[in-house]
C-alpha cells in the first residue's frame, strides 16, 4: 500500500487521516481518542457501506486501508502495543 497516515490532534483525540494519490490527494478520516489503563488509543470507523459511499475512490478497500492505518499507528506511535479489533473500532493496547 502506498498511502500515508497523518494524526490530527484536537484535545484528547482528533482524526487519523489516510491519504493516497499524487496530483489529486484522496483522503479518508477516522476519529480517535486516547484510551485509559492499558489502552493507548481507540480509533473508530463506520460500516463498510457508509465508508464506500463516503469514499468512492476507496470503495471495497475499507479493511485493507484500516489494516494499514492500524499497523502504521502501532509502528510509529506505540511499537510495543498490539492491535485489538472490535465492531466499529480498533484499540492499540500495551500488554
Amino acid at each position: 500500500m502506498t498511502g500515508t497516515v497523518k494524526i490530527v490532534t484536537q484535545g484528547r483525540g482528533g482524526k487519523v487521516q489516510y491519504s493516497e494519490g499524487w496530483l489529486k490527494k484522496n483522503v479518508c478520516a477516522f476519529s480517535w481518542e486516547f484510551g485509559g489503563g492499558d489502552t493507548v488509543a481507540i480509533v473508530w470507523f463506520t460500516t463498510e457501506d457508509v465508508f464506500n459511499s463516503a469514499y468512492p475512490w476507496a470503495s471495497g478497500r475499507q479493511k485493507e486501508i484500516l489494516s494499514f492505518v492500524a499497523e502504521e499507528l502501532r509502528r510509529t506511535q506505540a511499537p510495543s502495543s498490539t492491535i485489538e479489533w472490535g465492531n466499529g473500532y480498533f484499540n492499540l493496547v500495551q500488554k
